[in-house]
């Protein structure tokens, strides 16, 4: 189940980063030949081209008509309307679990649906005392459309167990008998995961360094469930409260 779970989330990094779209200028010949990349020189004897690290020289009798794409444009807004984000980070605080600083690897699509503001969903790996993986939902706010701009995000989803038993001992938790919860009851009886609710809002900032790609890095608070099951209707409940750091990169 490991493997097939790093081989989905490899697929999911690659495929936005080979799905860029890059943006050259074009040179139209009249000929009928068209040379995409970026223009060098362009005055009333010659129009000189970067194409693939190849320099192309023509003499503007024999071109058609020059397409420049705007950097004026990219600088103002280099967001298209979705991205890819893909991040890497850790969730602080031993609450309850025997992980101190577990990692966290999460990856999304998101799409514009209004002015600064993007609807995402995504999936991820979470290695607690189990292996988890988060299915979520998220919005998030960017409150400038330049290149480098602060942003709010919100994550909201389910974590998924990967692995059907726990592998720690429970020696103090909380016992469900006619759905009330009794603590002090220990055991080291092998549980059943069910996972649990999550929730995570955050606050960060992220540059584009092109007009392709990008970084950001993102604090917050993270609260999430994990359940498990025993014999004789026995239920386990564990709530966690954590420092969220990532830190991640864009693809759009």
């Amino acid at each position: 189940m490991k493997q097939i779970l790093i081989l989905i989330l490899t697929g999911l990094i690659l495929v936005p980063a080979f799905a860029q779209k890059s943006k050259k200028d074009i040179v139209y010949l009249k000929s009928g030949g068209i040379i995409k990349g970026q223009l060098i020189t362009h005055d009333l004897d010659i129009v000189k081209i970067n194409s693939a690290g190849n320099e192309w020289v023509f003499k503007i009798a024999d071109v058609d008509s020059i397409s420049k794409y705007s950097k004026a444009v990219r600088e103002r807004n280099p967001n298209q309307n979705y991205f890819f984000d893909t991040s890497l980070g850790v969730l602080l605080g031993n609450s309850g679990n025997s992980q101190k600083a577990p990692f966290s690897f999460m990856t999304s699509f998101n799409y514009k649906v209004a002015d600064k503001l993007y609807l995402g969903a995504g999936l991820g790996a979470e290695f607690l005392d189990e292996t988890y993986m988060p299915a979520f939902a998220q919005v998030q706010y960017k409150f400038r459309e330049t290149r480098f701009t602060p942003f709010v995000n919100l994550q909201v989803g389910y974590q998924v167990p990967l692995e059907k038993e726990s592998r720690q001992n429970f020696n103090n938790y909380y016992v469900d008998y006619s759905s009330s919860y009794w603590p002090g009851y220990q055991t080291n009886q092998k549980l059943d995961t069910e996972g649990g609710f999550l929730i995570n809002p955050s606050f960060g900032f992220q540059r584009h360094t092109s007009d392709n790609f990008g970084w950001f890095f993102a604090f917050g608070y993270r609260y999430h469930q994990l359940k498990y099951s025993g014999d004789n209707g026995y239920k386990l409940e564990t709530n966690f409260s954590r420092l969220s750091l990532k830190i991640g990169f864009i693809f759009n």
